[in-house]
């Protein structure tokens, strides 16, 4: 069983390739937004640097928030894990019911002053937290149906149908799959998950269509030349990472961003890069990218304690599936959502929830670090494990099914 990080003789330790990926993607973001925001901000009689210094600013309160999760012992979180997952509800509900942060027919947004404040985002993590909480008190039961999958997912798929009602359909799906891969690593039986699945699709099938916009972006996605508008972001999306080629024009240099490409700098930020950094350039993130969902499961794979495990599966995925949203968007794999590109994409809330996120990533593998130092130097095998994600949630639960054998 290992620890809490803590600071030790040798200073805090944590997992220095993810720390560099997190960083360096961070960094990207600061020069695209700096590359894209200019004429956007300027079309509406903003300075040119208007959102620049407006990100930056919540730069500043990301790392800050990033620096409470990487030296607060993780194995605190645990234990506020109710609570603050309670408050997270109580803050989407509210955005429900009040209407507040309405933008084009959605309610995602709670306003103080300048700053919008996205409970959604928040919501990821909080439940991240909870779920480890939860998954860990029941890890006896999980293989139960009623007494264990379902008695540990009530507060969870209450966030789920408040995201929902919003409607913020990416970070209901991105819960989703959260919640889908964290039971499977404690793990559930896949017949069961199988079972729930086969239940919810349908449900989820008529949500997709329960609505005409909704219905209205499908259809795009499925014939877009027979819906123009609808599918306008989609071919912009195309037509920038066309235009980027290999090497791309140049920072500063792509011509997509002068009012033909919708939200340059956040929902189509990929397509961006794509257009000024070229097909290098994408390849180079998406690169970063794969490092930090890398070393993320490996410090879920390797931590031997449960709850730490699972926040480490729960924080990773929560990124990989971002990820994979935005760029399928930008280049046409799913219909047009308003998704944004971790640690890269214009936006308070999401900048600093994720970095909170790798800040309690951080924490947990300097927890490992910790607890190696102070083991007896034996000869270790090379590698963690598997080198897919889907093998990595596989070995993941592993040792928690042959703890129930025995």
């Amino acid at each position: 069983m290992t620890g809490p990080a803590v600071k030790s003789k040798r200073g805090l330790r944590f997992d220095l390739p993810l720390c560099l990926g997190v960083l360096a993607l961070v960094g990207i973001g600061v020069v695209l937004i700096y590359s894209s925001s200019g004429a956007y901000a300027e079309a509406r009689g903003l300075p040119g640097s208007f959102y620049l210094a407006q990100h930056l600013k919540k730069v500043i309160i990301g790392f800050l928030a990033f620096l409470i999760g990487l030296t607060v012992p993780y194995k605190n979180w645990e234990k506020w894990a109710k609570p603050i997952v309670i408050g997270a509800l109580l803050l989407l509900l509210f955005v429900v019911v009040s209407g507040a942060g309405r933008v084009h027919g959605a309610r995602r947004w709670i306003q103080f002053a300048s700053f919008g404040l996205q409970p959604s985002e928040l919501a990821k993590i909080a439940l991240v937290l909870y779920l480890a909480q939860r998954l860990t008190k029941k890890a006896g039961e999980i293989h139960l149906f009623k007494n264990g999958l379902l008695a540990s997912l009530p507060l969870a798929a209450i966030g789920f149908l408040l995201i929902l009602m919003q409607p913020n359909y990416s970070s209901a799906a991105t819960v989703f799959c959260i919640t889908l891969a964290m039971v499977f690593a404690a793990g559930c039986r896949t017949s069961h998950l199988v079972l729930s699945g086969i239940v919810a699709l349908p449900a989820m099938v008529g949500l997709m269509f329960s609505s005409a916009y909704r219905r209205q972006r499908v259809m795009a996605f499925l014939h877009p030349t027979d819906n123009l508008a609808s599918s306008y972001q989609s071919f912009q999306s195309l037509i920038s990472l066309g235009h980027g080629g290999i090497l791309g024009t140049g920072l500063g240099s792509g011509t997509q961003k002068l009012g033909y490409l919708p939200m340059p700098f956040t929902d189509t930020v990929f397509a961006t890069l794509g257009e000024e950094l070229g097909f290098l350039g994408t390849m180079t993130v998406l690169a970063l990218f794969a490092l930090v969902v890398w070393r993320g499961l490996r410090v879920a794979y390797r931590c031997s304690d449960s709850f730490g495990s699972l926040v480490a599966t729960g924080l990773t995925v929560a990124v990989a599936v971002n990820v994979f949203m935005h760029v399928g968007v930008c280049i046409k794999m799913f219909p047009t959502t308003g998704q944004t590109l971790p640690f890269i994409s214009y936006g308070g809330t999401s900048l600093i929830a994720c970095l909170f996120g790798m800040g309690i990533l951080l924490n947990i593998s300097g927890s490992l670090s910790i607890a190696a130092s102070l083991e007896p130097r034996v000869a270790k095998p090379k590698g963690w494990g598997p080198a897919s994600p889907a093998g990595a949630l596989l070995e993941l639960r592993r040792p928690r099914l042959r703890g129930k054998a025995a």
